[in-house]
């Protein structure tokens, strides 16, 4: 796993299993599925490949289900007691046990507004990167980074329930993440749509329900559930039936349980971190050209041409993901530059 989520060009460890792994990653997932028999396991690989935010039969969406199905043996799909912004607080306490200060509440809008400092590691996409630096990048990377393009957006909901998610299938009221699409053909069809720039009937969502394992989610005998799906990118459209429909498909009398709701459009998600432009949570399409060298062909994609300014984002390798290699592999690369 540490091979697979560094950067592509850095020397793997087990060099024959990453060639394994690389070689039918590079297939469609629709390929991938043709080695298992069973639906259920084909439909499996759907939801797994289709956090690529592609199409199914485009080459390398085989890595994306590959990766995320290791993931699942090897450390699983947890969930954070208390909430997730607990992981948040866990890396705040370890600058500020290293001594270092956290500003927020504003937004830099150029690096002079910076204070001096040896390393500057930018948490943004290329779009952004322009905007800071002006015309301070040569005009070859600049161009570069206009090149480079964004994938589908998301729609997301959250719910307050009066009570867990009424499953058909009994293993789904205990799992934390689930997919939502039903077989192989419709998750692929859905996916489809949203890259031909349509909005799917029967989107595939993405849902968790964290509060089957984590009770302090919610108050006693009450559940927090929320669910997205792709669109295309910079969307309007509100989808929020679609996905309630799509949900009680499976879960009849889910809507009965509803408490409150809240929607976050592409858009919407766009203005809540701008690095999710146009709703692209990945901060850049997953094509095969972008999965292998992200934001740009280079041997050290986390360096920018500005001494000691360092991308260290999803646009970065190993690309989106809650796994923070981008940051290791930024913070690595600085660390060498110093000599450290």
């Amino acid at each position: 796993m540490p091979s697979v989520l560094a950067p592509l060009l850095a020397p793997p460890a087990h060099p024959l299993a990453m060639a394994r792994f690389g070689l039918r990653g590079l297939w469609p997932v629709g390929i991938l599925a043709r080695r298992f028999e069973g639906e259920q396991a084909r439909a499996l690989l759907a939801g797994l490949g289709a956090h690529s935010m592609r199409p199914l039969n485009a080459p390398g969406t085989g890595a994306f289900a590959l990766l995320l199905g290791m993931l699942a043996h090897y450390v699983g799909w947890p969930v954070v007691e208390g909430g997730s912004s607990r992981i948040v607080d866990a890396l705040v306490g370890e600058i500020q046990a290293a001594g270092g200060q956290i500003h927020t509440g504003r937004f830099i809008k150029g690096l002079d507004e910076l204070p001096p400092a040896k390393v500057r590691l930018l948490d943004l996409t290329p779009r952004q990167l322009l905007d800071l630096t002006g015309a301070k990048l040569p005009a070859g990377y600049a161009k570069a980074m206009r090149r480079f393009r964004y994938g589908p957006g998301i729609f997301k909901m959250d719910w307050a329930l009066t009570g867990p998610v009424p499953w058909q299938a009994e293993q789904c009221r205990s799992t934390p993440t689930l997919h939502i699409g039903g077989s192989f053909h419709e998750i692929a069809r859905s996916e489809a749509e949203v890259a031909s720039g349509h909005h799917a009937e029967r989107p595939f969502c993405i849902a968790v329900q964290p509060s089957v394992l984590d009770p302090t989610r919610a108050p006693q005998g009450k559940h927090t559930f929320y669910a997205y799906c792709h669109v295309p990118n910079g969307s309007t459209v509100d989808m929020s039936d679609r996905i309630e429909t799509q949900i009680e498909r499976f879960a009849p009398g889910f809507r009965d349980l509803i408490l409150a709701r809240n929607c976050l459009g592409a858009l919407d998600t766009e203005r809540h971190n701008p690095n999710y432009v146009g709703g692209d949570i990945n901060s850049g399409a997953a094509t095969l050209r972008q999965t292998i060298f992200r934001p740009t062909v280079a041997l050290r994609p986390y360096k920018t041409p500005l001494p000691g300014v360092y991308l260290c984002s999803s646009s970065t390798p190993p690309g989106g993901g809650v796994h923070g290699m981008c940051g290791v592999g930024a913070a690595e690369t600085a660390l060498r530059a110093l000599g450290l």
